[in-house]
């Protein structure tokens, strides 16, 4: 009988993802447990026709930021091993690179990392500045086409952005808010950080203008996905500004915020909106502590931006446009 994928994993005692993993040479599988899987899949001859040696595949590399929450990162791992699967009959191999920090000097020291290793192609989400609109430069300049996904960098040379329309996605958030608060009241606006928010936040107060609010009834303070931060900010603002009636969490820590306002200990209604619909945000819209949500088809992101490479990559068909946008869902506690 021909080994396949699930009698490796049978025969190994893991996951068929973790044997995907390893089969596809990927990272985050630990050293003895991949010796494990490569003696396994040896000695039983596996041979996948999908797979193909390092000197005929397409390589294409992929970088994933480092995010507060584990929900983001595997979500992203999910989009990432979805493509692989189907690239591998193409004879494209995907090449991840796993950030440690947010760091832009981090961010450029990977993409060398990647351009060390021939790819063909980059995937990348990362902050929107000079310096990371001149590393695409570079990138593209030694004939390595560049998309983004989930965070874009519009100014630079990328062929194409996969994501949320975020500047939508933050005047959506900006009607919901005004309904929810009656229009009463001033607004704190958390953003983890700008160059990877602004658009949602401009968004967000491009309605609220438009609606009638002046500048003086709103604020935005960056957090820069910290809970320590985002926590003692909404904790001391609410104690400080008793008009405060509502919160757009515009960044990752959510948990900081709903701590920061048992923290503040008011007594007046607070309406708080965020983005993705997480294991967190899930209970704390049953319990009743978030309005809303606007999620994202947050896996389909990275997975999107990968297969428009390929098409450029394999089939030179570049994208008929310089964005895709995913969908935005809004998520209310009855929904869940």
């Amino acid at each position: 009988m021909k080994p396949t994928i699930r009698s490796i994993a049978a025969a190994a005692g893991v996951s068929r993802g973790t044997v995907d993993r390893v089969i596809n040479n990927r990272p985050n599988v630990s050293p003895a447990v991949r010796a494990r899987v490569q003696r396994i899949a040896q000695e039983m001859g596996y041979r996948p026709a999908a797979i193909t040696s390092d000197s005929t595949a397409i390589r294409i590399g992929v970088l994933v930021p480092q995010w507060e929450v584990s929900y983001f990162t595997e979500k992203t791992r999910q989009g990432i091993e979805r493509a692989a699967r189907l690239l591998a009959a193409h004879e494209v191999r995907l090449v991840v690179e796993e950030l440690g920090s947010r760091s832009t000097e981090e961010y450029v020291k990977r993409c060398e990392s990647l351009l060390s290793q021939d790819v063909r192609g980059m995937v990348i989400n990362a902050p929107d500045n000079v310096v990371m609109q001149a590393e695409v430069a570079r990138i593209t300049a030694a004939g390595v086409p560049v998309t983004t996904y989930n965070a874009d960098i519009p100014g630079s040379d990328r062929i194409c952005f996969v994501g949320q329309n975020e500047i939508q996605c933050g005047r959506i958030a900006g009607g919901l808010m005004h309904m929810a608060t009656g229009g009463q009241g001033s607004l704190l606006i958390i953003t983890g950080n700008m160059e990877f928010h602004r658009r949602r936040v401009d968004g967000f107060c491009s309605r609220l203008v438009e609606l009638g609010y002046t500048a003086d009834r709103f604020e935005i303070i960056e957090c820069y996905e910290r809970y320590d931060l985002t926590c003692e900010t909404v904790a001391s603002y609410l104690r400080e500004h008793a008009s405060v009636s509502g919160i757009y969490m515009s960044t990752e820590s959510v948990l900081g915020c709903m701590h920061g306002l048992s923290q503040s200990r008011v007594r007046r209604p607070v309406h708080v909106i965020a983005n993705d619909l997480t294991p967190l945000n899930r209970k704390m819209l049953r319990s009743g502590r978030l309005d809303f949500v606007l999620e994202q088809e947050f896996s389909a992101q990275v997975y999107e931006a990968i297969m428009l490479l390929q098409e450029l990559l394999v089939h030179d068909r570049r994208p008929r446009n310089p964005v895709k946008y995913v969908h935005t869902t809004v998520i209310t506690p009855e929904m869940v």
